[in-house]
């Protein structure tokens, strides 16, 4: 899956609009953002409607790993 981080600004962006602490934010074109909270939860935010949700079935990106250790 190909996606481009967000720069610092639009990752605070959802995070206000969301009110949820965004660890990091992903777009992969158009209006809707993928975002992970720093407690490990996936979801979708829309730019133009400033709607989200949690995505029932998330795409771990390779960051992830990065982000959330195992060990």
């Amino acid at each position: 899956m190909s996606a481009q981080v967000l720069n610092p600004k639009s990752t605070r962006r959802i995070a206000r609009s969301t009110g949820l602490d965004i660890a990091r934010a992903w777009s992969h074109g158009g209006y809707t953002m993928a975002f992970v909270t720093a407690d490990h939860r996936h979801g979708l935010w829309d730019k133009k409607t400033g709607q989200w949700e949690y995505e029932q079935d998330p795409a771990h990106y390779t960051s992830c790993s990065e982000l959330f250790p195992t060990t």
